[in-house]
């Protein structure tokens, strides 16, 4: 087997592209993505690439001139710990060999630690939380929704044999129509009490919805500035992250509540579950994908409950508009009668407690690993 470095040579490049999609073969649970967006993110023009500061390397394991392994080892320079120390990162992980997997990540960690002095590592994580982290660790029989962490059941196996540990785990619940239920009765007039102070709802849908990605990239950064592997992001960027928006964003149960001076204190995202539409399109994007997504999409039923924040000064507050909000939204819901939902959260959340007795039955379970280099 031969290991590759290499930055932005195309040969090279292809074959690590390539190895995303054949690691995923013959399997019924991969969403493929679309690889014109993959490989924009490998080319040089990508706005990470362009950022002072920032670094990266790839490795590929080659066996018989076949790609069996990768990864991808970068250096934000907006990436901290806690205790803000810089730390690296490995993503674009995947591996069809044990040992050529474990070759990548140590060639990884073995470059951020003797090219940037770098001395921990958190993975996988793509460049940053934006573009994709986590390993999924339990649920893989279950069938995928959109946006979720996916990956070969043997790669958490593979990062704790090469020396990663669990930092932190995110689990994902469902929410049968008789849990909407119970939690839709916890608090029905709640939120009009913040209606006679002045706080309005808005829904996404009664916006421009250039101007609703706008508030969500405003809420959104400010709330979760605190997170663990939190970096900014423009809003441009932002912007084409949420190219699905336009199809996903369910228009009355995505929401912003205003405060009493117009400013977003809180959004909440209710998503309809792409993964059939976008695995119709075979990680293509011409003009006959386009079509197939769009006919999978009327089908569409399952929604996820998949995006929150409260930004900081309204969480300072401790006025329970969060609650209210909740309550709120699973009154939404139940009117529509949905058989289910998924909703994930990160293990020590407060927000878990919102769920009352469905978050006693998690669903699945996602790991983000940190190693020392």
């Amino acid at each position: 087997m031969a290991l590759l470095s290499f930055t932005f040579d195309p040969e090279p490049t292809e074959a690590f592209l390539r190895l995303g999609y054949d690691a995923y073969a013959g399997d019924p649970g991969f969403v493929p993505p679309l690889r014109a967006e993959v490989r924009a993110q490998l080319e040089p023009g990508f706005p990470f690439y362009r950022r002072p500061g920032n670094d990266h390397r790839r490795f590929l394991v080659l066996a018989n001139g076949r790609p069996v392994a990768r990864a991808l080892a970068s250096v934000n320079r907006d990436l901290r710990d806690r205790d803000g120390s810089r730390v690296g990162a490995v993503g674009f992980f995947e591996a069809l060999d044990h040992d050529a997997g474990a070759d990548v990540l140590e060639a990884s960690c073995t470059w951020l630690r003797e090219e940037h002095g770098l001395g921990r590592v958190l993975g996988p994580l793509n460049f940053d939380v934006w573009h994709g982290y986590r390993l999924m660790t339990s649920g893989f029989g279950r069938s995928r929704f959109f946006g979720e962490p996916y990956n070969r059941a043997g790669y958490p196996e593979l990062f704790e044999d090469a020396g990663f540990t669990p930092r932190r785990r995110w689990r994902t619940y469902r929410l049968e129509p008789e849990a909407v239920a119970a939690l839709a009765e916890g608090d029905r007039s709640a939120f009009t009490a913040f209606t006679e102070r002045g706080y309005r709802l808005v829904p996404f849908g009664a916006l421009p919805y250039d101007e609703a990605v706008g508030r969500l990239h405003d809420v959104l950064v400010r709330s979760f500035a605190g997170f663990l592997a939190f970096t900014g992001i423009s809003l441009p960027e932002f912007r084409a992250l949420t190219r699905w928006g336009r199809h996903a964003f369910h228009p009355s149960c995505s929401f912003f509540i205003l405060d009493e001076k117009g400013a977003s204190a809180l959004f909440t995202g209710v998503l309809f579950d792409l993964a059939e539409p976008v695995r119709a399109m075979g990680g293509e994007s011409g003009l006959l994908s386009r079509w197939r997504f769009f006919a999978a999409r009327a089908g569409v039923g399952r929604l996820l409950v998949h995006l929150g924040g409260l930004s900081p000064e309204e969480a300072a507050k401790h006025n329970g508009l969060a609650r209210a909000a909740f309550a709120l939204l699973m009154g939404r819901l139940r009117a529509l009668g949905v058989p289910a939902l998924a909703t994930l959260i990160a293990a020590g959340n407060p927000v878990r407690r919102l769920l009352g007795e469905a978050a006693e039955r998690a669903d699945r379970e996602y790991v983000l690993y940190e190693r020392a280099t």
